[in-house]
């Protein structure tokens, strides 16, 4: 919007400026040679007759024949009564016509030389003024035009821009989800024109998280309903207390099943929504790494090698929640000991800008197709091992990571072989 905002007031400014001095101009080089023009034929004048009295001896006599003969004035004043500035008299005194201009009154002056006396045609303002009404009337339905088209030129593109942003939102609110603003950095809305896009992908990416957590639901919520309902069953035919004991085991696993996937779709969906407020605190992200790796080594079923030997001397510090960096970092160690056959190693690093989060394990690795899929909800890796989890773990870390401007990617580690996932946040200014 200041793009908007400042060309506007430069068209504005540039069109008054120019097109009123040019105006102006022209209407001052008019009146400069009309002036010449005009003057030039009262100057002979007032010279022909001042010739004609310097060779007459009753000029008061001629003078006041004139008068009511003639509509312009004539008059006589002595030299001495006729003050002029120096830069004036020299020429004056030599024989030159003066033209003088008042507010109600242009007078035309010739000395008489022999009798030292000035003559003096009168010429009334008025009429100049009623001939330079007309131009006056033309030049300034010219400006207004002017203004107006330096308008139009302007709004020109800025309509044009913004008819493209109402036929790309019909076109996305008619379901073509796909319909973006092709950006111009020459548009004047292109703020606008970028939050659009921003919106368009951000409601994109939701059609297609509701479509996965839909096939999730439907696929994943079935397997433990179909053995509720055969539990059920069983339980009631049968009278043997072994039997029974076993059968109730086996749907209340059922049911914490059901429970925990209910949970990890309630959790995503708690993180679509965008109403959580990440406290951004400065936190020692190695201090943080060793306490989740000390929480998942305690465990019995861990029984993976955690290696933070080459984690950075030096203390690194970034901006971010603890408990959802915790929960990023717990995700993806959690992942890698999943697919990993002995180990686990977890390096950091800062540079100038950034600060470098690395675990690799030595497991099958992701492959290439795969890489970007396994970041969306409900998606497997392609390992034939037994898979936990729903696939929530890394569409979370995606999530979290970005909460905190940050940026995760897939590669090969080339030291163990397996998966290497990188995590770059921006460095916290010392």
């Amino acid at each position: 919007m200041k793009k908007l905002t400042f060309s506007l007031v430069i068209a504005i400014f540039t069109a008054i400026i120019f097109l009123g001095w040019g105006l102006d101009s022209f209407f001052n080089e008019y009146q400069d040679k009309k002036h010449t023009d005009e003057f030039s034929t009262y100057k002979q004048i007032i010279t022909s007759l001042a010739n004609t009295l310097e060779k007459t001896d009753n000029v008061v006599q001629f003078v006041a024949m004139w008068q009511q003969q003639n509509q312009q004035q004539l008059t006589l004043t002595p030299l001495t009564e006729f003050p002029l500035p120096i830069s004036l008299r020299e020429s004056f005194n030599q024989g030159d016509p003066l033209v003088l201009e008042s507010a109600e009154l242009i007078t035309v002056n010739k000395l008489l030389q022999s009798q030292q006396q000035v003559l003096t045609l009168g010429i009334p303002q008025q009429a100049k003024q009623q001939d330079n009404l007309a131009l006056q009337i033309i030049l300034t339905t010219v400006f207004y035009a002017g203004i107006l088209l330096c308008a139009f030129i302007w709004l020109y593109p800025l309509v044009k821009r913004l008819q493209l942003l109402r036929s790309t939102a019909k076109r996305f609110g008619e379901g073509d989800f796909s319909a973006r603003i092709r950006v111009s950095n020459s548009s004047y809305i292109v703020d606008i024109e970028n939050e659009f896009n921003f919106m368009a992908e951000q409601i994109n990416t939701l059609i297609k998280d509701n479509k996965l957590l839909s096939n999730a639901v439907s696929h994943d919520l079935r397997t433990p309903l179909a053995r509720l309902r055969f539990g059920i069953e069983a339980l009631g035919e049968t009278n043997n207390p072994k039997n029974k004991e076993k059968y109730v085991r086996h749907l209340s696993r059922d049911i914490q099943e059901m429970e925990n996937l209910v949970a990890v779709l309630l959790n995503y969906a708690s993180l679509e929504q965008k109403m959580i407020k990440v406290k951004r605190l400065p936190l020692n992200l190695n201090t943080l790494i060793k306490s989740v790796v000390c929480s998942l080594t305690s465990s019995d079923v861990c029984s993976v090698a955690m290696d933070i030997t080459e984690l950075a001397k030096e203390k690194i510090v970034i901006d971010g929640d603890e408990n959802y960096l915790s929960m990023l970092i717990n995700n993806l160690l959690s992942n890698a000991q999943q697919y990993a056959t002995k180990q686990v190693k977890i390096t950091t690093q800062q540079t100038r800008n950034n600060v470098v989060m690395c675990i690799a394990d030595d497991g099958p690795g992701i492959s290439k197709e795969m890489r970007e899929q396994v970041f969306k909800p409900f998606t497997r890796g392609e390992s034939n091992a037994i898979q936990q989890g729903y696939g929530m773990g890394l569409a979370i870390v995606v999530r979290v990571a970005a909460w905190h401007g940050g940026k995760v990617s897939i590669s090969q580690s080339e030291l163990l072989g397996g998966a290497k996932f990188t995590v770059v946040f921006n460095r916290t200014p010392a």
